[in-house]
């Protein structure tokens, strides 16, 4: 069973064993088929001709013994007796020998004077002649013939054929003669001419099989390099190239990829070129826009501070510059840390925590904001503890972004969060039963600055970059987040991480579909 999973994984995917296999089946069909047909014209004509001499030389005897017969019949004093046993007696060697016995039997009800009831050449059994064919015979006419076994009192049985007729001898009556013909020489001839075909096809067979994986292994060679190639490439090696000889499509081949691949490396580097602008041009941005960023916000606290002696709409715009500086500052602090991930810089402070305290602290920070929006948050465990490795600080943002994104699409339904583990991770579910999402939509919403729908306006002043972090941290723990909805029916994040830092997930604590087990 082994071998044959062996086989079928390696037929899947070599186009070397694909090809290899399919000139195999198709040669041994065609070699077969035509063996075969070749063997069974050449069997045919043999035994045919056998049969048609049989019968003509058989015809002769029977009409010379007819003769003899009548001849013996005009004598005065006829002596059939002697005359039977010389014409039985003129084939004195066995069929094997001479390829032909004579039968002679009285026909029933007939008694010849002196003369037994049957005669035989060499010891033949009468009794190989076929009572079927003895009736035929009998009512015949006609010269009949049939196929059968010469069956010898010694146990010898040679496979032959029966020509019968009857002497309508004058005076006494009908009486049967069976001329018996051997297929000996012929069936040696057929089983040698089938060993022969036999072995001429499997040599065949070998021939064209070791001059199919000649062939396929210089006209599959290329191709294995190109895969070979590509796959360097995939890995980040785009100095690979393909060794180009001669004019004719392989080499076509070679040069076309070549160029490929010349061109790709050339767009990878534009585009890392500009990542690395972008990367550097947010990086200073953000950087730069801190220090002013810091004097507008004392001078907007100040001006906070005195609203309550302002005239009302002047305290309004007090409040509104307040908010937005606050929504300011968080965009500057999600772009550098999306500049973070972009220039792989972000680090993780791995310490021994409890998961259900970062979780009962983010649901007591943000309770009231979910109050105001009608949404209750409700906390599904059966472990008090539940211990892992990881870096608080980026679970809790995780945490608070997921409860940010249901509180917003809850529609003032209620939030559950689940929170599930196994020997070797962690799982941690925010089901809101809101709005919804379409399947489609399903990996877009870690896409930086996406909305599924662009005409709501964001919500409590997010800066569309929440859940594409939180991907990223989730990633930077060795794990993922997860996520289903259905328009209607609301959503489910699904956050898992490993329990130790540094192990595989294994299997998942939770699923983010409701319908699954």
């Amino acid at each position: 069973m082994k071998l044959l999973n062996k086989f079928i994984s390696g037929f899947r995917r070599s186009l070397f064993l694909k090809v290899f296999s399919l000139s195999a089946v198709v040669s041994l069909v065609l070699i077969t088929a035509i063996g075969s047909t070749l063997y069974n014209r050449l069997e045919d004509g043999i035994y045919k001709d056998k049969i048609a001499s049989s019968i003509s030389e058989g015809r002769a005897a029977i009409q010379f013994a007819k003769y003899r017969f009548t001849i013996e019949s005009l004598n005065a004093k006829p002596n059939f007796s002697s005359l039977a046993e010389e014409i039985v007696k003129s084939t004195n060697v066995s069929a094997a020998e001479s390829g032909r016995e004579v039968v002679l039997i009285q026909t029933k009800g007939l008694k010849l004077r002196g003369v037994p009831a049957s005669l035989t050449s060499n010891f033949l059994q009468p009794e190989s002649v076929p009572k079927t064919f003895r009736k035929a015979t009998l009512k015949s006419d006609e010269l009949t013939w049939e196929r059968g076994t010469l069956s010898y009192v010694n146990k010898l049985e040679l496979p032959g054929l029966f020509v019968g007729g009857v002497l309508d001898i004058p005076k006494l009556g009908k009486y049967e003669m069976y001329m018996a013909y051997d297929f000996v020489a012929q069936e040696r001839s057929v089983n040698l001419i089938g060993r022969s075909l036999w072995v001429t096809g499997f040599l065949l067979l070998i021939l064209i099989l070791l001059t199919a994986s000649f062939v396929l292994r210089i006209s599959v060679k290329p191709i294995r390099i190109a895969a070979e190639i590509a796959e360097s490439i995939t890995t980040g090696d785009l100095k690979s190239r393909m060794t180009v000889r001669g004019e004719d499509e392989t080499a076509r081949l070679g040069i076309a990829f070549n160029q490929m691949a010349t061109t790709l490396a050339e767009q990878i580097s534009r585009l890392e070129n500009l990542s690395r602008i972008q990367q550097r041009f947010v990086s200073d941005v953000s950087h730069e826009l801190r220090t002013p960023l810091t004097t507008i916000r004392m001078a907007a606290d100040v001006i906070s501070g005195s609203r309550a002696t302002f005239e009302p709409n002047v305290a309004r715009s007090a409040e509104l510059l307040q908010s937005q500086i606050e929504k300011f500052e968080q965009l500057l602090q999600d772009l550098l840390e999306v500049s973070r991930f972009d220039a792989e810089a972000a680090t993780l402070n791995f310490t021994k925590l409890d998961l259900n305290v970062v979780v009962k602290k983010c649901i007591a920070d943000l309770a009231p904001v979910a109050g105001e929006r009608g949404a209750e948050i409700n906390l599904l465990t059966n472990s008090e503890r539940t211990l892992i490795d990881g870096d608080s600080r980026r679970l809790e943002r995780i945490i608070r972004n997921l409860l940010n994104n249901a509180i917003d699409h809850s529609e003032g339904g209620p939030i559950d969060i689940t929170l599930a583990e196994n020997e070797s991770a962690v799982s941690l579910g925010v089901r809101d039963y809101g709005i919804g999402i379409q399947k489609q939509y399903w990996n877009r919403v870690f896409d930086r600055f996406w909305r599924a729908d662009p005409s709501r306006s964001r919500e409590r002043g997010g800066t569309g970059l929440g859940l594409s972090i939180a991907q990223e941290d989730a990633i930077l723990h060795g794990g993922d987040i997860k996520v289903w909805g259905e328009i209607g029916k609301g959503a489910n994040f699904v956050l898992t991480v490993p329990k130790t830092a540094g192990t595989p997930i294994g299997s998942y604590p939770l699923n983010p579909s409701p319908d699954a087990p």
